[in-house]
């Protein structure tokens, strides 16, 4: 039995989406100013995390895609926001290949156990793999949807 009663309906899922911000190709790595999910008032457990850019396509040079390259990270920041590395890191997406404008990308999610306590909350970041540059780490705007479960 769950610690809650919607814990225990079958296909409890849960849905909430997060804006991302677009990044130069030197844009700083950053925590994303809207990119706060939470704190929720539940324990909950992430099932699947997604992104949809909605800025234009995002074309990637298949020369430069793997050197350099945006990545983006859910991370359980706990209850104050901060983080320890990969120990709080859910789920990442390496955006090495093209992705056309309002199609969708899987993150790869650390584990479908993951769960977060009541009261923590996940953040989302982006980052720079490699040498920045004009083509591959350009981080188009877009949403960030994550699907949970109560636990």
């Amino acid at each position: 039995m769950g610690s809650k009663f919607q814990a225990d309906v079958p296909g409890n899922r849960y849905f909430i989406s997060v804006p991302v911000a677009s990044a130069a190709s030197n844009g700083a790595n950053a925590k994303q100013a809207d990119g706060v999910i939470g704190p929720f008032p539940w324990d909950v457990r992430i099932r699947a995390v997604n992104y949809v850019p909605t800025q234009g396509d995002v074309d990637v040079s298949t020369a430069t895609s793997t050197a350099s390259y945006r990545q983006l990270i859910l991370y359980n920041g706990g209850t104050i926001g901060t983080i320890t590395a990969t120990a709080s890191h859910i789920a990442s997406l390496n955006l090495t290949s093209s992705l056309a404008s309002y199609s969708s990308r899987a993150f790869g999610t650390v584990s479908t156990a993951v769960s977060m306590a009541s009261g923590e909350m996940a953040y989302l970041s982006q980052l720079t793999k490699g040498a920045a540059h004009a083509n591959g780490t350009v981080l188009q705007a877009g949403r960030v949807s994550v699907n949970y479960e109560i636990i």
